[in-house]
């Protein structure tokens, strides 16, 4: 999808920014058939994960789907199409800040606090992305831009998100599996 918008990276920064409030909206208005989702089962898991992560604005509780579904099907399987989710959901957010970059760099790259904020994120990119990733935190979406912003490698992005999310639902998993047992 890079490769289509490589020439516009403007337009595809606006694209996603259209698509995560589209999302957004879509999810407080259908929040109802949204909770509805887990009984899709593990595509409703996986599905209500991405459409969480991938919104700016609206981040639904859907580590209770990770809950639900670790009572009903095995923990591990739910925590990987969960992990699976979010890592794509979270996506959305690490490639808006790659497309609008040069935006951003333009106008705060003089700004010391944005220079130490990078340094920082040069020493530190791959222990922060996944305690961010693990820990739930609302700032998330905010790191995943800053990541995007300094181009740091989407596939290893993807995994470290993917490995710090599986961890958490992981636990999430196995708690609904005990509780609910």
């Amino acid at each position: 999808m890079i490769k289509v918008f490589k020439n516009n990276e403007k337009a595809f920064g606006i694209f996603l920014f259209v698509f995560s409030t589209l999302v957004s909206i879509l999810a407080f208005i259908f929040r109802e058939q949204f909770k509805d989702g887990q009984t899709l089962g593990l595509l409703g898991i996986l599905l209500i994960n991405f459409f969480s992560s991938a919104t700016f604005f609206i981040s639904g509780p859907a580590f209770l789907t990770v809950i639900a579904g670790g009572s009903v099907y095995p923990p591990v399987l739910v925590a990987i199409v969960a992990a699976l989710g979010t890592a794509f959901g979270d996506a959305v957010s690490f490639f808006f800040g790659y497309s609008t970059r040069h935006i951003v760099m333009r106008k705060l790259e003089k700004r010391l606090w944005f220079r130490v904020l990078e340094d920082i994120f040069k020493v530190y990119s791959t222990p922060l992305i996944f305690i961010l990733s693990f820990i739930p935190n609302p700032i998330f979406d905010g790191a995943a831009l800053i990541v995007g912003f300094f181009k740091y490698d989407l596939k290893k992005y993807f995994l470290i998100v993917f490995t710090g999310r599986l961890l958490r639902f992981l636990i999430l998993a196995y708690i609904g599996d005990f509780h609910f047992k």
